[in-house]
């Protein structure tokens, strides 16, 4: 087994997951970063027809811009959520996202994405939470998008978070800062806040998180994800009690 991040992609992380004679991108990095990732791909030796898949945590450009051209170049299949797949590859529109809270920069991101969603087929769809194929689990984390996902790879104890939880507090893989997904750039933050949570709550052995953005962490990872389960426990604590009265159970 073998997990390489394809660090010459900067804005997102795209991983390469070899496994038992199959390879696996996991996310594909937006479309401006073609040229570093085509280099990136061959220097791993992936050649076309080297790629068993590509599998998206998510729609979002910046995570699915590559994947009609790794689809085309590397004759593989895209493989997402059935509820993103139909925004990808076209048949419904990209719902603007959600800009409550956004910083400056977050908002003018949240403007790109929406006036230039990607778009790519989709030859195969998860729809339901649990074993997949291929040793993978589906974690559906919806809110995020409507179909973002967390990937559970079972035989080498990897976590692929996507942007469910983040590996920094900025797009940097030289600072270290679990957090869980931010408001700036999910659809309702808080059901993809709640999923995380009750994975968390059971979560396996996991040797590796593979976040959509941040360094890969590989020490002390329960302990961190633990970290990310108190801040969103705290979280709805805060939110609990600054409901209206009109919000309270009646005694």
């Amino acid at each position: 087994m073998k997990l390489t991040l394809l660090d010459a992609v900067w804005f997102v992380n795209v991983w390469l997951l070899e496994h038992e004679g199959q390879r696996f991108v996991i996310d594909s990095g937006h479309g401006l970063e073609r040229p570093l990732l085509n280099r990136a791909l061959r220097r791993a030796g992936v050649r076309p027809g080297d790629l068993t898949a590509v599998i998206l945590t998510h729609r979002h450009s910046d995570h699915a811009g590559n994947a009609r051209w790794i689809r085309d170049k590397f004759r593989c299949p895209v493989i997402c959520h059935a509820s993103d797949a139909r925004v990808l590859s076209g048949d419904e529109p990209a719902p603007p996202l959600s800009r409550r809270g956004a910083a400056l920069h977050e908002d003018l991101l949240c403007r790109f994405e929406d006036v230039f969603p990607a778009r790519s087929p989709v030859d195969d769809v998860f729809d339901k939470a649990g074993t997949w194929k291929w040793g993978f689990d589906i974690i559906p984390t919806a809110g995020h998008t409507a179909g973002s996902v967390m990937l559970y790879h079972a035989p080498s104890a990897s976590l692929f978070s996507g942007d469910a939880i983040l590996a920094s507090p900025m797009a940097l893989r030289s600072v270290e800062g679990l957090r869980p997904a931010k408001t700036g750039f999910s659809l309702d933050t808080e059901a993809c806040h709640r999923a995380v949570d009750a994975y968390l709550e059971e979560m396996p052995h996991i040797d590796t998180l593979c976040a959509g953005h941040g360094p890969p962490v590989r020490d002390g990872v329960r302990e961190k994800l633990l970290g990310v389960r108190t801040r969103l426990m705290a979280r709805t604590s805060a939110t609990s009690r600054t409901l209206p009265s009109s919000h309270a159970p009646h005694p």
